[in-house]
């Protein structure tokens, strides 16, 4: 059988912004022109990723802070 090829819903730019935005990257990194329609997939892969923590936020609340008396952050 052959291996099938992965199907992207998206080309691939978008998937380029997403990783970007998760890696921390500046919205400036991006590797396409400005008015292109690749530097545009690419902005909305982005933007898509930066609403998706947003909301995570919002979900679940502020991080917890420290436990008193404790050196980490993990509680």
């Amino acid at each position: 059988m052959k291996a099938r090829k992965l199907r992207l819903t998206y080309p691939i730019a978008y998937y380029q912004g997403r990783a970007s935005r998760q890696d921390g990257k500046c919205r400036l990194s991006q590797p396409y022109g400005n008015m292109t329609v690749d530097g545009g997939w690419w902005l909305a892969g982005w933007h898509d990723s930066d609403m998706e923590l947003t909301h995570e936020t919002q979900t679940n609340g502020p991080a917890a802070p420290p436990t008193p008396g404790t050196d980490s952050l993990a509680a």
